[in-house]
């Protein structure tokens, strides 16, 4: 599609990194009638130092990548949950843990960058059903994008640079390896775990530590 050189300095060793996400809710779950008792370090653990800007609880961070199947397959019960909370704030960062992350990473901030977050959903789609060249132009050409400024700006611009040495600060410092990872009130990581292996589940996980 296009190469542009790697992210400012990243560590010296790549972490190990990848992705999960929980399945979808089966009826036998949604017949559960367990009330689950969420602990810390087994359903979630403590992070620190996440940059939320003004936002104001309750919120959710998603740390996530473009080209990653578990991210897109989470997209969905992840827009159906922010639906039914709409009083909730949400800040997306995309992860650059891998040298095969930046350049996507680059796009996602030169998105934020441009003021195109509109065009954010379609974007998304084109990684999920197959990026290429072909349909890659036509998404600029569609939306009346100059293709090479944002390029450009992918490449260079300081805010794209610093937003990503942030991501990979933030995630790398407090030991998060794999995507999607959702942080809630920018203090609650969520941990996989049988209790949260399903949608049902993992968002109920979720409602509680919005309002703890």
């Amino acid at each position: 599609m296009f190469k542009l050189f790697s992210v400012v300095t990243l560590a010296a060793s790549i972490l190990i990194s990848g992705c999960s996400e929980p399945k979808p809710s089966t009826q036998s779950d949604k017949n559960e009638q367990v009330q689950l008792s969420y602990e810390e370090g087994k359903h979630y653990r403590i992070v620190n130092n996440i940059n939320v800007g003004e936002l104001k609880t309750p919120f959710l961070v998603e740390y996530f990548w473009l080209g990653c199947p578990h991210c897109q397959n989470f997209e969905k019960p992840l827009q159906d949950f922010k639906s039914t909370n709409p009083e909730m704030g949400f800040i997306r960062k995309h992860a650059v843990l891998s040298e095969g992350w930046v350049n996507d990473g680059r796009i996602f901030y030169a998105l934020q960058e441009t003021n195109n977050m509109a065009h954010f959903t379609e974007l998304f789609d084109l990684y999920k059903s197959g990026i290429n060249d072909e349909n890659f132009d036509a998404f600029f050409t569609k939306n009346n994008i100059n293709k090479s400024e944002f390029l450009e700006i992918a490449g260079k611009n300081e805010n794209v640079i610093n937003n990503m040495k942030e991501s990979y600060e933030e995630m790398s410092n407090n030991k998060m390896t794999s995507v999607p990872s959702i942080v809630v009130n920018g203090k609650y990581l969520i941990i996989a775990s049988e209790d949260t292996n399903n949608n049902e589940k993992y968002f109920n996980l979720v409602s509680h530590l919005l309002k703890k």
